[in-house]
């Protein structure tokens, strides 16, 4: 008979826009009750996103997290200082944290993204090119938000306007970058993912806590490598009543939920912690 898993036993790794926050109004309002829970018994909680350290700070102060967080699509591991039992040599300081790079250059990436848009034929517009004004237009954020959106260093966000992306993703691939779809940008990455900051991420914590059972909650496609990182993946429904078809193609039985956003990430926390021994 297989041991039940102990709450202290449990990790929860979470995309943001879409899942932990609201996809329009980017408000955590209706997930935070949930949050509570987690932090009251103890379970660690991983904010895993495309956004810039600069756009996750703030948040991950305003909910009081004490645990690493992963940013732009894997590309770095930040650690709180005295995270880690045995430090790492490639750890570089920045401010309070110990970060882990993982990622490729954004100055790369960005004359690779060029240079690539060219060959193929392809109009597009990236955030090396775009202003905070336009940045806040086309994600609804407010101007300083905007701005450390644009903090990039591993991820570069950007639009197609017109030609085939398909074609511009395997331009891309032979050189080792890689695209995805996010809500509502296109990413640009190399040499990195979400799985692959998961996977170092949960192996450090296993190796300093011992054997955890890990949740991963995402919405969308770019989440994938994230959910197939972790022990129990569960996908959240988005504003549309659908699920991301790429998440449901690759993972066909992965957990739904009946909630949209961050109603179905308390939904999934809520009976997760329900099932568990206190």
């Amino acid at each position: 008979m297989q041991r039940p898993v102990k709450v202290s036993e449990r990790i929860v790794i979470t995309d943001l826009d879409g899942t932990l926050l609201d996809q329009r109004t980017y408000s955590y309002e209706r997930s935070l009750p949930a949050v509570r829970r987690l932090q009251a018994r103890g379970v660690p909680i991983i904010l895993c996103s495309t956004k810039t350290a600069a756009e996750m700070l703030p948040l991950w102060r305003e909910l009081g997290l004490k645990d690493p967080f992963i940013c732009e699509s894997g590309g770095a591991i930040h650690f709180p200082d005295d995270c880690l039992e045995t430090p790492l040599r490639e750890l570089k300081s920045s401010g309070a944290f110990q970060v882990l790079e993982l990622g490729t250059n954004i100055r790369r990436l960005r004359v690779a993204l060029a240079e690539a848009a060219r060959e193929c034929g392809i109009e597009l517009r990236s955030f090396g090119q775009m202003t905070a004004k336009e940045i806040a237009a086309l994600t609804g954020l407010a101007p300083e938000e905007a701005l450390r959106a644009a903090e990039r260093h591993y991820d570069e966000p950007f639009q197609v306007r017109s030609g085939d992306v398909e074609r511009l993703s395997a331009h891309l691939q032979a050189q080792g970058l890689t695209i995805t779809r996010g809500d509502r940008f296109h990413h640009l990455t190399g040499g990195h993912s979400k799985r692959d900051a998961v996977l170092c991420l949960l192996d450090l914590h296993r190796r300093q806590y011992g054997d955890t059972l890990a949740i991963g909650l995402g919405n969308s496609a770019n989440d994938w490598p994230m959910l197939a990182a972790v022990d129990r993946p569960v996908l959240v429904k988005n504003p549309d009543g659908r699920w991301d078809a790429t998440v449901v193609e690759r993972m066909p039985n992965i957990e739904r939920t009946e909630g949209v956003g961050p109603e179905g990430w308390r939904e999934t926390i809520d009976k997760i912690l329900n099932e568990a021994l206190p």
